[in-house]
Parts: C-alpha cells; structure tokens; sequence
C-alpha cells in the first residue's frame, strides 16, 4: 500500500492508544503521532529511490550498487527487507529508550523505570502502527521482493499475495479515515466514560480492520505478478475501475481529485 495509507493506519492504531491511556490532550496526540510515525516509517528504506541517493549517500558510503538497485534487490537493507521486518520496531524503541536513559542518566532506575513507564501508550502505538503498516503490504503483488521479510534475519519472505493492488484504495482509506473520525470523537468525552469509550474505541477499530479485511478479500481481480510485470498500467486501470463500482461515480470523482492533488501515491 501506499505511504499515506500506511500513515492513517498508524494514527489509527494511535487513536486506540490514546482512548486507552485517558491523559491529556498533549499526551493523547503525542501517542497518535508515534502510532502515525510507526505507520510511516518503514518506508523510509525507499530512500534509495531518491533521485540524488547515488550522488549522495551512496557516494558518502562507497556503495558499490545504485540506488535503483539497491531498491529492487535482496540485501538487507532494500525495500522490503529489514525495514520491514518484526525487529526493526523493537530496535527502534530499544534506541530510543537508551536515548532517553542518556539524556537522563542522573535518575535512578526506579525512577527511570517511571519515566519510560509513563510513555508506554506512545511506545505501544508506535511498534503497532509499525506492526500493521507490515501487515498492509502482504495482500500486494510479490513484485521482486516476493512479500516483506517479517521475521528478519531469516531470508524467508511473506506475503505476495496480490489481493490489492499498489495504491488506489479508496475505500480502504475511507475505512481507516471512518476509524480515525470515530475514535477522536470518543477521545473528547468526559473521562468519566472511560470504560464505555475503551470498549467504544477497540469496537470501532476490530469492526473497521473486519471491513478492511473483507474488502481486500473479495477484489474480483487478481493482481499477483512476480519480477516485473508489462501489464502495470492494465492492472492500476483495473483497480481504479473496482474503485468507482465501489464508490459509485459521485465518490470516486472526490477521491480521485484529492489523489490528483497530492504529490504521492494514494
């Protein structure tokens, strides 16, 4: 999926996190940012594709192999490979935990046991907004990467299904968006309804991943192709046409002029 999907699904997560840790308006947003910030970030590995990487970073680092390749391949460090993997969360976290002790050394460990203690709800949005931007790209095609390498440093692969394809997902976005709406709804109630908007908050959520699931399950098309594919532009028509019969034609005009005016897959 596309970048942006995958960022709305983490502020998604984040929202949960939020209902769930009852705080303040700060704390609740800077939850929902580390869950959007997980949904993003394993991404960042397509900084190879930068126009300037070989100039640059490779120049910097002596790559011996382009920034195109080094993309498309199989090392380590491609698209879809240890960015993209259950670890790569967990090494972030373990950074930035050993950041903040840094930062704070002069606090005993009890003391700094409380401190990242009081930051859990940001921690857990954050490794689960990673989590389901992994969990995004398995219904896509196997490309030349074959899924995402979930279980790094295995060499194993998973995923590849082609249920979807890369980007024109519009009712999926429009499910997350739904979530997203919902959820920040139920975190301006009084806390005094906590326990109602908990539960309000983890229903919204299971019902709209149901919906997710259920639409990528039931695409007429079957978009799996392995390698590169000459059919790219027959399969993106494809999934925009699924799109507007989902959509209906109103809908889809919407949600095609507001993909037209970003700069990025949508």
């Amino acid at each position: 999926m596309d970048i942006i999907s995958h960022t709305l699904t983490g502020i998604a997560v984040g929202t949960v996190f939020a209902t769930v840790s009852n705080g303040s308006f700060k704390k609740k947003s800077l939850i929902i940012l580390a869950g959007g910030l997980g949904g993003a970030l394993p991404d960042f590995d397509a900084i190879s594709l930068w126009s300037k990487f070989d100039a640059t970073i490779g120049t910097w680092f002596n790559l011996q192999h382009s920034g195109s390749d080094i993309y498309f391949g199989k090392f380590w460090y491609s698209h879809h490979a240890a960015m993209h993997s259950m670890l790569a969360p967990l090494v972030f976290i373990l950074f930035s935990v050993m950041v903040s002790f840094a930062i704070n050394h002069k606090l005993k460990f009890t003391e700094f046991e409380r401190h990242v203690g009081s930051r859990k709800f940001s921690l857990l949005a954050f490794f689960f907004g990673f989590l389901f931007h992994l969990l995004e790209d398995m219904p896509t095609p196997a490309s030349v990467w074959g899924g995402v390498n979930f279980f790094f440093p295995s060499s194993n692969y998973i995923g590849k299904f082609g249920n979807i394809w890369w980007w024109n997902n519009y009712d999926l976005v429009l499910i997350i968006i739904s979530v997203i709406g919902l959820n920040l709804i139920l975190n301006v109630l009084p806390k005094r309804f906590y326990s109602l908007k908990v539960k309000s908050s983890l229903a919204v959520f299971l019902i709209g991943l149901s919906c997710f699931i259920y639409q990528i399950q039931t695409r007429p098309v079957d978009f799996s192709y392995t390698g590169h594919t000459n059919k790219f532009e027959e399969f993106e028509k494809q999934s925009k046409q699924i799109q507007k019969e989902i959509l209906g034609d109103r809908l889809f005009e919407i949600m095609t002029e507001v993909d037209n005016n970003i700069p990025l897959n949508f």
